[in-house]
């Protein structure tokens, strides 16, 4: 049973870093918009980020009672959710910086 287990974990494990590494990556580019003087931008993707990055932690871990049932679309949906955010913290990011100069 474990070892039928492994792939199903590791698929879910994935999914959850890849998620957090979208979270962090949100997090990144409001901090450099907070350095770049753009305090809104920077207040408005903080907070995205954050959303983001609790949506990724709160993830819950595939519960599958055997590996043939396998129902991956929740987290490829948190997934996608957090991806979207992070898009927009860079779009807001490219767009504040576009529009100064």
């Amino acid at each position: 049973m474990v070892a039928q287990r492994a792939p199903v974990d590791r698929t879910s494990l994935s999914w959850q870093r890849t998620t957090a590494h979208s979270a962090l990556v949100a997090l990144v580019a409001a901090a450099t918009a907070l350095r770049l003087g753009e305090p809104l931008v920077g207040i408005v993707a903080a907070s995205l980020a954050m959303v983001a990055l609790v949506v990724g932690a709160t993830t819950p871990r595939v519960r599958r009672s055997t590996a043939d049932r396998r129902d991956p679309w929740p987290l490829m949906l948190r997934t996608l959710a957090v991806l979207g955010a992070s898009a927009l913290v860079a779009l807001m990011l490219v767009v504040a910086v576009a529009l100064e100069v």
